[in-house]
């Protein structure tokens, strides 16, 4: 089965032309606020892409267990086939966030945030589940560290420096897709996509592609927004066993202990 993915895979690697972008993430890492810096940034940019539909393709990467829609993707695929073929000729933006914050944000995406959610007894049991608790982003992450070579280029962006230094990371972006925009502008978008101006934008059902599912705080896609935000929602216990599982997290990622 895993020879027939991976030639599945190389054929479809051609479906995209050559050097197309692709913005990856586990889910609730803050992949739709720099989309929706990126899209800002496009149109503010004379380069070519600008006029591209799909300029740059965001996805999750089958990572995700449940759609907002309802589906369910089947959970053991990412550690079933742990290639990366697709993406040999793509240049890929791969965003990660502190896996303590994203499995409580995504705790409360499947439990919250979806239609026919999933139901789990507490956000400890979710933690502790082996195939879609904190386990699966770690394995998720050492699967890309894995195959960082396989796309043609490969840019790791992290979510906290995004947070705390966002015009430089976003300029780092900038110089990736050639888009060619003055700093004065990225400083422009990066102030019009706070937090707190998306989560208005939210409330008000002024952003596109949105869905709601209510308006209290755990219901939103902006939620906190903070970083380190786990050692509020998690008990001791659970942040203990994610700081062991933290161990197997490849250094290359740089997140401490």
């Amino acid at each position: 089965m895993l020879i027939w993915r991976n030639i599945k895979d190389f054929i479809l690697s051609y479906y995209y032309s050559k050097g197309q972008y692709f913005l990856i993430s586990f889910p609730k890492t803050g992949r739709t606020w720099l989309m929706h810096m990126l899209l800002q940034m496009k149109d503010l940019s004379n380069h070519p892409l600008k006029n591209k539909k799909h300029f740059i393709f965001n996805e999750h990467d089958n990572s995700e267990i449940i759609i907002e829609n309802g589906d369910r993707n089947n959970p053991l695929d990412i550690f079933r086939f742990t290639g990366r073929i697709r993406y040999r000729r793509a240049k890929v933006i791969f965003l990660v966030r502190d896996p303590r914050d994203v499995v409580v944000s995504h705790f409360y995406q499947v439990t919250k945030r979806s239609k026919e959610p999933f139901v789990f007894n507490s956000i400890s049991e979710f933690v502790r589940h082996d195939t879609f608790g904190f386990n699966r982003i770690i394995k998720y992450y050492n699967l890309w560290h894995n195959n960082r070579n396989q796309p043609s280029q490969f840019l790791l962006i992290k979510y906290e420096k995004l947070f705390q230094n966002g015009v430089e990371e976003l300029q780092k972006i900038n110089d990736y897709l050639n888009l060619c925009i003055s700093v004065t502008d990225i400083e422009k978008v990066y102030e019009n996509s706070s937090a707190n101006m998306m989560r208005k934008k939210e409330l008000a059902n002024q952003l596109e592609g949105f869905k709601c599912f209510g308006k209290e705080k755990n219901q939103l896609k902006v939620r906190n927004a903070k970083i380190g935000e786990y050692l509020n929602e998690l008990s001791e216990e659970d942040i203990i066993y994610c700081n062991l599982k933290m161990k197997e997290l490849n250094p290359f990622f740089s997140y401490k202990i």
